[in-house]
């Protein structure tokens, strides 16, 4: 019986070394993710090994959680800066969407699953077209899931859950009889707070500015997307910021050109 119970021992401890030596070198991969990009557009070496790595890490019980979050993060930022296929894109943010439906039920007070979460439900639904994803209730369900991790965290990462929330208001459609609730007004006042709370955020001036743009307020849009493109990236998210800054620059050449 000793026996047998050393020997278990020895399997479960290999099995936790196995899956801690796949989390490292899945986080040293990830920590590579933006080497080699050329403006936002990623090597795919970097986060595909991850992926693969977070993979097994995942399959210890004690790194389910941790291996997960960071397996969801990687396929989104594939999806985002590495693949270009609409259909490929698509794919891999219903990747990350199935690690969140086995995870978040298990853990569901997680702020960081949950942020995750979110974000690839909402990149596999604007994938599905956006009038398409409201009829299906898709939008529903994300401003469902924005609104209950706003619940857990108003302020996680310079206010990013009020901004998410704000941004659907302002992007997606009202349909009679089946999606009533886009606020514009909502959205204007809600990254308006958000920029006032964390006015040294990339995002949150442009989409602030987006926001003013769609109440005709372009010259008051103008000066926040200026200060956008005046901020340097953050290091741990530069291919974001820097999507960030194409599309302030996009917007900003539209409204001198109207």
């Amino acid at each position: 019986m000793k026996t047998i119970m050393i020997f278990l021992a020895a399997v479960l401890s290999a099995h936790a070394a196995f899956a801690q030596n796949h989390f490292e070198q899945a986080v040293k991969w990830y920590g590579k993710r933006a080497e080699g990009a050329v403006g936002y557009k990623a090597a795919s070496e970097p986060i595909s090994n991850a992926i693969e790595h977070f993979k097994k890490a995942m399959t210890e019980p004690e790194k389910e959680l941790e291996a997960g979050t960071y397996l969801m993060r990687s396929y989104v930022y594939k999806g985002r800066f590495v693949l270009e296929d609409e259909d490929a894109k698509r794919e891999v943010f219903a990747k990350a969407k199935a690690v969140g439906e086995q995870l978040v039920p298990k853990y569901p007070n997680d702020k960081e699953l949950r942020f995750e979460n979110l974000t690839a439900i909402g990149l596999w639904g604007e994938r599905l077209g956006i009038f398409k994803a409201a009829r299906e209730g898709i939008a529903d369900r994300v401003k469902t899931e924005i609104e209950k991790f706003v619940s857990l965290d108003t302020e996680f990462r310079n206010a990013i859950g009020q901004r998410a929330l704000a941004v659907l208001h302002l992007m997606a459609p009202k349909i009679p009889f089946i999606m009533s609730w886009p606020d514009k007004d909502f959205a204007l006042e809600m990254t308006h707070s958000v920029v006032a709370r964390y006015p040294n955020d990339i995002g949150n001036n442009f989409f602030y500015a987006m926001a003013l743009t769609k109440h005709d307020r372009d010259d008051e849009a103008i000066p926040y997307l200026k200060k956008a493109l005046s901020m340097k990236p953050h290091p741990e998210y530069l291919l974001e910021d820097r999507h960030f800054h194409m599309r302030a620059e996009k917007l900003l050449s539209k409204l001198k050109d109207s």
